[in-house]
C-alpha cells in the first residue's frame, strides 16, 4: 500500500489540520491521516512546517489530535451559525495562552513572536486562533457538499460559489453520479 500524500485544499493551515480526517460524515469511511508519527510528520511536511529531520516526541500526536479536533467543532459552529460550546472556546483559549507563553521575539523589528520550529502542536494552535479571530476569513469558510466528507476551505472565489473540497475529487464524483444517473 502506497503512503498517504496529503492533501492541502483548505485554504489554511488551521483548516488543513481539520481535514487530516477524511469522510469524517461518513463512520464507515472515516480515516484518520495522521493515525502514527509517521504520517504526522509526512502532513506536517507537506504543510512545510517541519525539516526532514523532524521526529515526533510522545507529546506531539496526542496534541496535535486533541487540537485537530477543537478546531474542528468550532469550524462546525462557524458554517452552521451556532454558537460553539463554552468548553471548546476554553480548551481554545488555553492552547492559545500556552504557546504564546512559550513563543520568543525575534530578533529584529517590527516586533514578532514565534514558537520553536519543533513546537509543532503550539505554533498549530497560533494558527488556529489566527483563523478563527479573523472575522472576514471565517464569513469564507465553507463545507464540501459531498454528503460523506466533510472537508473545510476558505471558499476565496470571485463568485464565492465554490462547493466541493477539491473539484478533481469529490466535485468530479458528483459529476460522475449526475452524469451516470441522467444516462440511466
Amino acid at each position: 500500500m502506497e503512503p498517504w500524500t496529503p492533501e492541502l485544499v483548505g485554504g489554511h493551515l488551521a483548516v488543513d489540520l481539520v481535514n487530516t480526517v477524511s469522510w469524517r460524515l461518513d463512520p464507515a469511511r472515516t480515516v484518520d491521516r495522521i493515525a502514527g508519527p509517521e504520517e504526522l510528520r509526512r502532513w506536517l511536511r507537506a504543510a512545510d512546517l517541519v525539516g526532514p529531520e523532524w521526529r515526533a516526541d510522545d507529546d506531539d500526536l496526542p496534541a496535535v489530535r486533541r487540537l485537530r479536533e477543537v478546531v474542528h467543532r468550532l469550524l462546525v459552529s462557524v458554517v452552521a451559525r451556532s454558537r460553539p460550546s463554552q468548553k471548546d472556546l476554553d480548551a481554545m483559549w488555553r492552547a492559545t495562552v500556552d504557546a504564546r507563553r512559550h513563543a520568543r521575539p525575534r530578533p529584529e523589528l517590527p516586533l514578532r513572536w514565534e514558537l520553536a520550529p519543533a513546537d509543532v502542536a503550539r505554533r498549530l494552535a497560533v494558527s488556529a486562533e489566527d483563523l478563527l479571530s479573523d472575522g472576514a476569513r471565517l464569513k469564507t469558510l465553507g463545507r464540501c457538499a459531498d454528503a460523506g466528507c466533510g472537508w473545510f476551505f476558505l471558499d476565496t472565489s470571485r463568485s464565492h460559489t465554490r462547493r466541493w473540497c477539491s473539484s478533481a475529487d469529490c466535485g468530479n464524483r458528483e459529476r460522475a453520479r449526475r452524469h451516470y444517473a441522467r444516462n440511466r
